[in-house]
C-alpha cells in the first residue's frame, strides 16, 4: 500500500503557515494513484512555542514544539506519522522513508563528481541520484571537431526541468561549468523544506 505523503507545495505552505495563529486546510496524497486525504491544522503561535492541533474527521492530534527555523519539518513527520502509522526503521532504505529533518537533498558527492567528470572525458548518460524523488538525467555528446560538450540534463517527468548547452574547453573547465549546471538544477528541484 502507498504511503500518504506531504508535497513539496504543502511543505512550503507549513512553512509560512508554522508562523502564523490561524486554521488551515490541506490534502495528503498517495504518489501512483494519487488518493487523498484531508485534513485540518491550527496553529497556536506563542513567544517561545507554538500549539499545532491536526484534525483528520472526528481525530483531533496535538502538537506543541519549541519555535525553531525547522519546526515544520517535525511538524510534517508528525502529521505523516498521523495517518500512515509509526515509521518502521528497520524498512528506512530510501531517502522518502527518512523523516522530514533527517533527509538530505541536492548532495553532489564525491562519487557523483567523479561520474560526471568521467563523463565529461568519454561522453555517454547517467542518472544522478541526489536524494531528490527522480534523479537528475544527464547525457552528454562529445563534439569531433573541437574540444567540447553539448549536454542535456533534466529533473522530472510530469514537468520537466531541462538545460540544454554546448562548452568548449579543457575537461576540466567543461566538467566545472557541468557540475555549476548541475547545482543549480538541483537548488530549482530543491524540495521547499530544504530551500535556504
Amino acid at each position: 500500500m502507498s504511503k500518504l505523503k506531504l508535497d513539496n507545495r504543502t511543505l512550503t505552505l507549513l512553512k509560512a503557515q508554522v508562523n502564523l495563529t490561524e486554521t488551515f486546510n490541506h490534502v495528503l496524497r498517495t504518489e501512483p494513484q494519487r488518493l487523498a486525504l484531508s485534513f485540518r491544522l491550527k496553529v497556536e503561535r506563542r513567544k517561545a512555542d507554538t500549539h499545532f492541533t491536526v484534525e483528520l474527521g472526528v481525530e483531533r492530534h496535538t502538537l506543541t514544539l519549541p519555535n525553531s527555523k525547522k519546526m515544520h519539518l517535525s511538524l510534517a513527520d508528525f502529521i505523516e506519522e498521523i495517518v500512515n502509522g509509526p515509521a518502521d526503521p528497520s524498512s528506512q532504505v530510501e531517502s522518502a522513508s527518512l523523516p522530514h529533518a533527517d533527509r538530505r537533498y541536492g548532495v553532489f558527492e564525491i562519487e557523483h563528481k567523479q561520474q560526471v567528470f568521467e563523463l565529461v572525458r568519454t561522453g555517454g548518460a547517467l542518472s544522478l541520484d541526489l536524494g531528490f524523488e527522480l534523479p537528475i538525467n544527464l547525457a552528454i555528446h562529445r563534439n569531433k571537431t573541437r574540444v567540447g560538450i553539448t549536454t542535456i540534463m533534466s529533473i522530472g517527468v510530469k514537468k520537466p526541468r531541462t538545460k540544454c548547452f554546448t562548452v568548449y574547453g579543457s575537461d576540466a573547465e567543461i566538467y566545472s561549468m557541468v557540475a555549476e549546471s548541475i547545482n543549480h538544477l538541483a537548488t530549482v528541484a530543491t524540495p521547499a523544506a530544504h530551500a535556504a
